[in-house]
């Protein structure tokens, strides 16, 4: 049944690119509204919203204009006067991922990174000899809210984890029934030695062309970032991981720090870098502009190794992994109740945040 208005709705999912607001919605169970035709929204409010359900919980899926963190904030800022119950948002997409985590579990393509920790990774100040990150309280966002980090220490245990990923791929693998442009791609998961860059190695450059310039090793021109690997001639030799197309790969979940920036991370070496000194499993752009209005996390679906062999053959997998973890997620996901409501979950009932 439809809510009778927009103070009904406690949950927001945010979406920066139309390929992830697709996926999300892909995954209602329900659609009670698209762009405010019904629940409308306040004078001064551009935002564009389409309201449904997702297993019990009434979501507002809300588009962004644009990536980065000042796009997420002045979204942000307008949804807050349209839909004043807010209690969760999810930032949901895609994002860079680390090859591992601090503890050596693999991170690939199409896995699935959820934050309980948002670092700033360019907030800090330029030296002659090199950028340094500020890394007190600015620098730092720091921990989700008490009800997001319970939820997220739960979730982080073996068993319950192998739960989440399995509601997940069966989520997946429906959405992937309805639409071909879900599924994985079928070519080959390939992480190469972060030092080895993407530019070109074949004598098929164009004239002009900076990347064989001698005594300039970082040098790539413009052309060679629109090519992929086989064309440009990528050694074989410095590929450090491969992983051969599946047609059902195993998706897993992990849970911890993710850096944001407004600059998309294409290097290697400054990825592990950042991620051996931060602990960081991925990076994205959107995040810090929800982190500190409302309670807040981000899930997003790995679609490159943030460097510079980056392509977006990944991306429409990767988004509908990162929904589809979404909708896991929500299941888990039990709203702080207000004194004397009850609410239900299944097979309990939650009265004042106690499940009996």
């Amino acid at each position: 049944m439809r809510p009778k208005s927009r103070n009904d709705f406690a949950i927001v999912i945010l979406c920066a690119l139309p390929l992830e607001a697709d996926a999300v919605e892909s995954h209602f169970d329900e659609t009670y509204d698209r762009l405010g035709r019904y629940y409308g929204r306040q004078p001064g409010d551009a935002n564009s919203y389409i309201n449904g359900r997702i297993g019990k919980h009434n979501v507002v899926l809300c588009y962004m204009p644009g990536s980065g963190r000042e796009s997420a904030a002045s979204v942000l800022s307008s949804l807050r006067a349209s839909y004043t119950g807010i209690e969760l948002v999810l930032v949901v997409g895609i994002c860079s991922g680390a090859p591992s985590t601090p503890n050596d579990r693999e991170i690939f393509l199409g896995d699935v990174v959820i934050s309980n920790t948002l670092i700033e990774y360019d907030f800090g100040r330029q030296y002659p000899g090199g950028f340094q990150r500020k890394t007190g309280e600015k620098g730092i966002l720091g921990r989700s809210n008490r009800e997001i980090q319970i939820l997220l220490n739960g979730l982080m245990a073996d068993r319950t984890r192998s739960e989440l990923e399995n509601k997940m791929l069966k989520y997946l693998h429906t959405i992937q029934q309805a639409g071909t442009k879900w599924r994985c791609p079928q070519i080959n998961d390939v992480l190469f030695n972060a030092s080895y860059l993407h530019r070109h190695y074949k004598q098929t450059s164009s004239i002009g062309c900076c990347c064989s310039e001698s005594g300039s090793p970082d040098n790539v021109c413009e052309d060679a970032l629109k090519q992929n690997c086989n064309d440009l001639g990528c050694d074989k030799n410095q590929v450090i991981r491969c992983r051969e197309p599946l047609e059902a790969p195993k998706v897993s979940v992990h849970i911890g720090t993710i850096a944001c920036a407004d600059t998309v991370m294409e290097s290697g070496q400054h990825r592990d870098a950042i991620s051996r000194m931060e602990g960081v499993i991925g990076f994205e752009v959107e995040g810090a502009g929800a982190w500190d209005n409302v309670p807040c996390t981000a899930i997003k679906g790995v679609c490159d190794y943030a460097d510079s062999h980056k392509s977006k053959s990944w991306q429409a997998y990767a988004a509908a992994t990162g929904a589809s973890a979404a909708k896991a997620f929500l299941e888990y996901w039990m709203p702080p109740n207000r004194e004397g409501q009850y609410t239900t979950c299944p097979q309990k009932f939650v009265y004042t945040n106690i499940c009996y």
